[in-house]
């Protein structure tokens, strides 16, 4: 069979912008889940838990899987104050659209349908994190049940910290060791890009980010310290972004911020494809 042309991450964005709630036990709404499979149906990508508050994806049977995994995460749930999803120009570069969280769950589903990433690396699409982060908790001891190792967890998700930097994107919510810390910085200190780092303690900033990156503040919470308690190291990557994430009239976003995110997520992963820009 041929394979399907990739839709560009701004054709996914535009069709994962569908409503997707839960009640805390259970998703009451799935549009934007019945979206990504749909996406991912002529994939290698299979769901591989049958229920849940969350909809985790790998190339192949968890027992297939070498070695410890990554677990990438992506919160689908909105916010109860969201009544559309939408994503429309609003001039001058930028894009105005209820991007919490459905620009990280493009950015991710772009990789996805790239075949880039390596076998290790799970994707959770989760529910609740606007309440109780009970997608994430029922993810990770999914995987525990199994006697699946996670190296590491990546937690995608949009900031309000940034934008005044005009920052492509953030590291957050440093729940790491060192020499996973080292590997990130690295890894996006090479490309050609503005960035910053907020910290999950701002007194305990890591010698090897740059000073001129930090932002000196304690990053707000996401699903990262729910798996902190865990004990699951991580830390999140976000998407910086302007004006209230929890209302229908969205928030605005620079429309070359998300290709730039993409390129972080990539180089962060593995990507073959995402090289220095």
């Amino acid at each position: 069979m041929p394979r399907q042309p990739i839709p560009d991450l701004f054709a996914i964005l535009d069709q994962v912008m569908r409503i997707c709630r839960d009640n805390g036990r259970q998703f009451t709404d799935t549009g934007r889940l019945d979206e990504i499979q749909r996406l991912l149906w002529n994939t290698r990508y299979r769901r591989i838990n049958p229920q849940g508050l969350f909809h985790l994806y790998a190339t192949r049977p968890p027992d297939q899987i070498e070695g410890p995994v990554i677990l990438v995460t992506s919160h689908v749930d909105c916010e109860e104050g969201i009544s559309r999803c939408f994503c429309e120009a609003a001039g001058e570069g930028l894009l105005r659209g209820t991007f919490d969280n459905a620009a990280t769950n493009a950015a991710i589903l772009s990789l996805m349908l790239e075949r880039s990433l390596p076998d290790s690396i799970l994707v959770a699409f989760t529910g609740d994190e606007e309440a109780s982060s009970r997608g994430i908790t029922e993810t990770v001891r999914f995987l525990r049940d199994r006697h699946i190792d996670i190296d590491y967890a990546v937690v995608l998700d949009v900031t309000d910290m940034g934008w005044d930097e005009h920052a492509g994107f953030t590291v957050e919510n440093n729940f790491w060791d060192a020499s996973l810390g080292k590997k990130v910085i690295e890894r996006v200190g090479r490309l050609n890009a503005e960035w910053r780092f907020v910290p999950e303690a701002p007194e305990d900033i890591p010698p090897y980010v740059p000073p001129e990156r930090v932002i000196p503040c304690e990053a707000e919470p996401d699903e990262s310290w729910q798996l902190d308690e865990l004990e699951v190291p991580c830390f999140s990557l976000c998407l910086p972004v302007c004006g209230e994430m929890h209302c229908d009239i969205g928030v605005l976003a620079g429309r070359e911020s998300f290709a730039v995110y993409r390129k972080a997520l990539g180089a962060i992963l593995g990507d073959a494809s995402s090289q220095p820009m």
